[in-house]
């Protein structure tokens, strides 16, 4: 994946270009994220037995099992119905356990099941010392109707949800949104400069990842509510959906707290 945004500052709006190429940002497998410091990171890439997905991952200070299969819950309609799914995730943070089998189903995630079905679960989407997020999507069956979220688990085992913003047919956004989910939420949650780095190295250019991780300028101020700012964000696209080259996009992001613009 080639680095994808760069920043701006515009008066009090900050501007970002979000260049998403080939699609935008592409998923990877834990061994291919750059290693930490001195931390070690080793994987077991996802695989299907028996039509269950198993996630065996040691990233990091996190180790991670995942089992996805198929439960009791009926989702569909009369004429045609299929079994929802849970994940049964196993976890620990420096050989702490944080989760011993524990169930994740689809009303964990959005409120209620029978409406809304599991079409995936329980892979690794990001990883630092502070936290670890698992990919998850709920959607109305045969439908794009539903909910892209990640699963956010810190080690003393709480948990939240973080639902990432979706706008169909956009390049770049989906890389925006995602850059924003975990830079706000990493920020929330203390994350040490090195993993922080990391984040910037993966999402953004040479030069941003250069500037932020010298705190040459903030994306946004320390003393910013990072957990009220991304519950109350909003990403708009702001050139349409032609015009231009289908690489390069803007957006504009603002929160209750912090207006963005996002390029």
């Amino acid at each position: 994946m080639k680095n994808l945004i760069r920043v701006i500052f515009l008066a009090s709006i900050l501007s970002v270009v979000a260049v998403a190429c080939g699609g935008g940002r592409t998923s990877e497998s834990a061994a291919q994220q750059q290693t930490i410091e001195d931390t070690v990171v080793v994987t077991v890439p996802t695989v299907i037995k028996d039509n269950r997905v198993v996630e065996d991952a040691v990233i990091g200070h996190w180790t991670i099992k995942a089992l996805k299969d198929s439960n009791d819950v009926i989702v569909g309609r009369h004429d045609w119905a299929v079994r929802d799914s849970s994940v049964f995730l196993t976890l620990s943070h420096d050989r702490n356990i944080v989760y011993s089998d524990k169930e994740i189903r689809t009303k964990d995630l959005v409120g209620n099941e029978g409406e809304y079905m599991m079409q995936w679960g329980g892979e690794v989407f990001w990883a630092s010392n502070s936290a670890v997020y698992l990919s998850f999507g709920c959607f109305l069956p045969d439908t794009d109707d539903g909910w892209n979220m990640l699963y956010h688990i810190l080690p003393d085992g709480t948990s939240n949800i973080i639902v990432i913003d979706v706008y169909m047919g956009v390049d770049g956004f989906d890389v925006v949104a995602a850059f924003m989910a975990l830079y706000l939420n990493e920020r929330a949650v203390g994350a040490s400069s090195a993993d922080l780095k990391r984040l910037y190295e993966q999402y953004c250019t040479k030069e941003l990842a250069e500037e932020l991780s010298s705190s040459a300028f903030p994306i946004v101020t320390d003393d910013t509510d990072f957990q009220h700012a991304y519950k109350t964000i909003h990403i708009e696209p702001q050139d349409g959906f032609t015009g231009l080259p289908l690489e390069k996009y803007s957006f504009e992001v603002k929160s209750n707290l912090t207006p963005t613009m996002i390029t």
